[in-house]
């Protein structure tokens, strides 16, 4: 039992989710956005700038399939400490520079780190250590990619503009590193092995929430889900990644652009934050229907943006920002409202495998267009006719399954 008056240690497992965020998924994903300029700079064109992305996208996506015998083997804590090495180790081969080859290589290690270091491990750690306030927790956590595009992306930047790339990858790495064995020191993959019981007090059950039957999706449901999230992960793992080339090819400097990452790392930080919090009183749903609106008028502020226009290209910031929030914090939700507590595992992996193959196909076409067009408006665009089509999907099957989403969640455990 808890003391009264003390905060539960669950609050502190959710301190070190965000810290992985910040790190595994912020800097190994969300952070090379601000890279890409500088490494496009050096005379690599705009489709193996996007291949990087591309890259990293690939091994997350193979990363999801032996995730969860990762974990079995060596369990939550020390897996967590291992996939954030690896993402210290990117940074470190990015730093070599050199050309395209070790830039692929240094992507490849940062979709290891992300795919093994992030939203499955959290996911699990939250689900563990909450019965209740769920999707706060996750939300909070979540938190953490937003968090280092905020406070990070004009820092790396500087860095950059004052010593070199290089320095800013060395920065990245020694952080890396000293966060790894930090977070590994703090976190427990139990309540149990603290002596302690979830935060909320007892076992929740799956009740008005997740579903009883993994098996009762049909075919046809699975496969609508899985061309939802290719959408979700074309999108959501693409449109980040281009917003600084987006706002420098549209006629703003560099450093508005980074300006402009850094709000919308605010406003996703934000956005999570807000989230969770709406999704544990209105359902996954409604509040996943909301977020995408948001994204998508986000994506059509490009009309507005001409290079000196300020108001459209930190609107663009905003609404993106505080949008896709949905794309971090609706797939732990909507695997709890698909499946039963006990297969939630399988279901969240089984997702994420398609929105990282989603990020496989879509990340390399803006740059691919750009090398056309010489712009990236029209891959934004593209990003809000998909969204589109996946809120429809999304919908859909929630009417095809009759699930109006509830407030708990169902306890998991690993299978």
């Amino acid at each position: 039992m808890i003391p009264k008056g003390r905060v539960h240690y669950a609050w502190v497992i959710c301190g070190a989710g965000l810290w992985l965020f910040l790190c595994n998924m912020g800097l190994c994903s969300n952070i090379l956005t601000i890279y890409l300029p500088f490494i496009e700079a050096t005379g690599i064109s705009g489709g193996a700038g996007s291949s990087i992305l591309s890259v990293r996208c690939l091994f997350s996506f193979i990363t999801t399939f032996f995730v969860g015998v990762y974990y079995r083997k060596l369990s939550l804590r020390r897996g967590i400490l291992m996939a954030s090495l690896v993402g210290a180790a990117a940074a470190l081969i990015f730093a070599v520079g050199g050309g395209p080859a070790v830039y692929f290589a240094g992507a490849a290690l940062a979709g290891i780190a992300y795919g093994a270091g992030s939203v499955y491990p959290v996911s699990l750690l939250m689900n563990r250590w909450f019965s209740s306030r769920l999707g706060l927790a996750l939300g909070i956590s979540s938190a953490g990619s937003g968090l280092a595009t905020m406070v990070l992306s004009p820092l790396l930047t500087s860095v950059i503009q004052h010593f070199s790339l290089r320095a800013a990858f060395l920065l990245q790495a020694g952080f890396m590193t000293l966060s790894a064995v930090i977070v590994f020191l703090l976190i427990r993959d139990t309540p149990a092995d603290m002596g302690l019981m979830p935060y909320g007090g007892g076992k929740r059950t799956a009740s008005g929430s997740a579903r009883s039957d993994a098996g009762e999706l049909s075919k046809t449901m699975l496969g609508l889900l899985a061309v939802m999230m290719l959408l979700n992960g074309g999108a959501g793992l693409a449109f980040s990644g281009h917003i600084s080339v987006l706002a420098v090819t549209s006629g703003y400097g560099v450093e508005t652009a980074a300006k402009v990452v850094s709000l919308f790392g605010l406003t996703l930080m934000f956005g999570k934050l807000v989230s969770g919090g709406i999704a544990d009183r209105i359902g996954a749903k409604k509040c996943s229907v909301l977020l995408i609106t948001v994204f998508v008028v986000g994506c059509l502020c490009i009309f507005g943006m001409d290079g000196t226009r300020m108001l459209w290209c930190f609107a663009l910031a905003c609404f993106l920002g505080f949008g896709a929030s949905v794309f971090n914090v609706g797939p732990p939700l909507w695997a709890a409202d698909f499946s039963s507590a006990e297969s939630y595992p399988k279901t969240l992996r089984w997702m994420q495998i398609f929105y990282n193959f989603g990020g496989i196909v879509f990340t390399v076409v803006p740059g691919l267009i750009a090398d056309h067009t010489g712009e990236y408006k029209s891959s934004y665009l593209m990003f809000a006719g998909m969204m589109v089509v996946s809120t429809a999907i999304l919908l859909f099957v929630y009417h095809g399954i009759g699930k109006a989403p509830g407030k708990g969640r169902g306890t998991v455990v690993e299978k």
